[in-house]
């Protein structure tokens, strides 16, 4: 039985117990929560125990591998320690606020001997998959640009949103996701240039518009958690290649990303010629199939593919690189 804990009993901390309970053999010992009212309700509907003391979860001898769900700016602490006391550790997306945070994080990885993998759960997502999987086949030829989009109203399960010194705004937090999968796709990027909007509210840079050169592969990405309230989660991916493109784009029945009423979704490929048809997805939950991944590898001693410690570095110094780009105003070259 291998066991985990969870750091952090919010959103992302239910989403991950949940993920980690439909695993064989896996044992959830441990919730944390700053509140112990949160954790105790979490913790309780896995016969975890709820602790109130992340470190003291991160480093409990009982545990095997930690799910660190926590805000970004308590990553790399509770991250560290808890690989220094032998625990195998899957990090939430961005994997920090900065290229050293991430990586002071791979370094205490090599050095304790133990697995450090980042919950960018869009590779595991399955209509990405698909994608990925469908452009390796090359049926319509090389990939030539790639659209990427991620649209949603202010986040209303934490007031960490309101803190961008805490998360990096929405830019290391939400754009991170398509920029990562750009990166998934086509490589390092060569290139980024940005343009961005201010949070009214957090003052964070919550809108990013990013053009990414990939030298052959042009990427653009779309950002924003300035959309109004009542507007439903969206999210999509398009890529043009010499013969067609492939698209995949979802809307959720409600409004956030953690609504489970049932959206609009489709998956998609246009190829010249020939009339539009759907691509298969290998199905399952993107969450469910980041858990098993990491399991896999803790199981097998093995590094994983997907969510690897470099990619999500990556992620940040892109992401950093968008930032940077908005408020210079200058391309920025990786």
């Amino acid at each position: 039985m291998l066991k985990v804990g969870i750091l952090g009993a919010g959103f992302m901390g239910g989403t991950h117990a949940a993920a980690f309970a439909q695993l064989p053999d896996v044992q959830i010992v441990g919730i944390s929560s700053r509140s112990a009212e949160k954790a105790g309700a979490l913790a309780a509907q896995y016969s975890a125990e709820p602790f109130t003391d992340a470190l003291a979860l991160a480093t409990d001898p009982r545990v095997d591998a930690i799910s660190n769900t926590l805000p970004t700016h308590l990553h790399k602490d509770l991250t560290i320690a808890a690989l220094r006391a032998g625990k195998h550790v899957l990090v939430e997306k961005p994997m920090g606020l900065t290229v050293a945070e991430c990586d002071e994080m791979r370094a205490a990885a090599a050095q304790n001997g133990r697995l450090l993998m980042v919950a960018h759960v869009l590779r595991f997502w399955p209509e990405y998959v698909a994608i990925a999987d469908f452009l390796k086949t090359g049926a319509l030829g090389r990939p030539l640009a790639a659209t990427a989009k991620r649209l949603v109203g202010p986040p209303r399960w934490s007031d960490f949103f309101l803190h961008p010194e805490w998360s990096g705004g929405e830019v290391l937090d939400l754009h991170v996701h398509d920029l990562d999968t750009l990166n998934w796709l086509f490589g390092t990027p060569r290139t980024v240039y940005a343009r961005g909007q201010r949070s009214p509210e957090s003052g964070g840079w919550d809108l990013a518009l990013t053009l990414i050169d990939y030298g052959d592969v042009k990427g653009f990405a779309e950002g924003s958690a300035l959309q109004v309230p009542e507007y439903p989660f969206t999210m999509g991916l398009a890529v043009l290649c010499e013969r067609g493109s492939v698209e995949f784009t979802f809307r959720a029945g409600g409004v956030q990303v953690d609504s489970r009423d049932a959206g609009g979704s489709s998956l998609l490929v246009y190829e010249q010629g020939q009339p539009p048809r759907s691509l298969e997805s290998p199905g399952g939950d993107g969450y469910a199939n980041e858990a098993a991944a990491f399991i896999e590898c803790v199981r097998g001693g093995r590094a994983p593919t997907q969510g690897t410690a470099e990619q999500g570095r990556l992620a940040v110094v892109t992401a950093l690189a968008a930032r940077e780009s908005i408020e210079t105003g200058r391309v920025v070259s990786l």
